[in-house]
This record gives structure tokens, sequence and C-alpha cells, in this order.
């Protein structure tokens, strides 16, 4: 097991997201610019398995997704060349070439790996790696843009 850069509650404070959609328990590896590896510890008792689905518990896509966008926004609060101004954030907006190859089940711990491919202007593109031990669970490309809070109700 890696050492812990980021514990759960140092990750609350650079995420907006709260229960139940908090989809990142740690920080694993950080080179700010360039790369984050995270960790999600996988329960029985989360809520979205009383649903997907009560027979056979697998992780939702979509909420694979979600941890992988969140530890890039991670990445991206800990990147100063991002030159975000006071009220300024990075959103999803593009989801590429997502692969899910193996199911997600309670109890097991994923590892995202997200690394910047572009930072061009109010664009960035990534990409990531989410594992279960040495397998592959899922890999794709996220692409944000940057928006302001005042210019998304504008908009």
């Amino acid at each position: 097991m890696s050492a812990v850069l980021m514990n759960y509650e140092q990750v609350r404070t650079l995420l907006k997201q709260r229960f139940p959609m908090l989809m990142v328990d740690q920080v694993l590896e950080l080179v700010p610019g360039e790369r984050i590896r995270t960790a999600k510890n996988v329960t029985g008792n989360e809520i979205q398995f009383q649903g997907h689905f009560p027979e056979h518990a697998v992780m939702p896509g979509t909420l694979i997704v979600e941890a992988f966008g969140q530890s890039a926004s991670i990445l991206f609060s800990q990147t100063t060349d991002l030159g975000l101004a006071p009220g300024e954030f990075l959103v999803l907006g593009v989801i590429n070439d997502m692969r899910f190859l193996v199911p997600v089940e309670p109890g097991e711990r994923i590892e995202i790996e997200v690394r910047i491919l572009k930072l061009a202007g109010d664009l960035a593109l990534v990409e990531g790696l989410v594992t279960v031990g040495s397998t592959l669970v899922a890999r794709g490309k996220l692409g944000f843009a940057r928006r302001t809070l005042g210019r998304a109700a504008a908009d």
C-alpha cells in the first residue's frame, strides 16, 4: 500500500462535493501540473448499491467517471500554471473514449491515475486509468473548460 499524501479530511477541503457524491478518499501521489494518483474504497453500504444492482452490486460507470473527474479537480487545484482567478474553476465538458473493462464491486479499492495531456487557454484535457489491484477496470479522457461563478448563471 502506498503512502498517503492527503487523507479524506484534506481531500474534502479541495472538493465541493459532499455525501453521497464525494468519490475520492485519499491522494497517494501528486505532481502538480502533471499527474495525480488517488484512491476510493468502495463499500457495500453506499447508497448506489440499493439499486445498482440489488442482486449483484456493481459500482455505476458514472460514479467511476465522477471519481476520475474529482481526481482531476484535485490536480487542477494544486497546479498553479492554470492561472485560475478567484471565482474561476474548471468544469467537466467532454468524456472521450471512456471504456469500462471489468466491474467494480463493494469491498474493492479503486485507484485512479490522471495525467494532464494538454493545458491550452480555457481548456484542459486529461487521460486516466482506473485499477483495482493490478487489474485495469476503466480508462478514458476527460475535457474541462474554465468557467466563472457569475458567468455560469448568465450562460
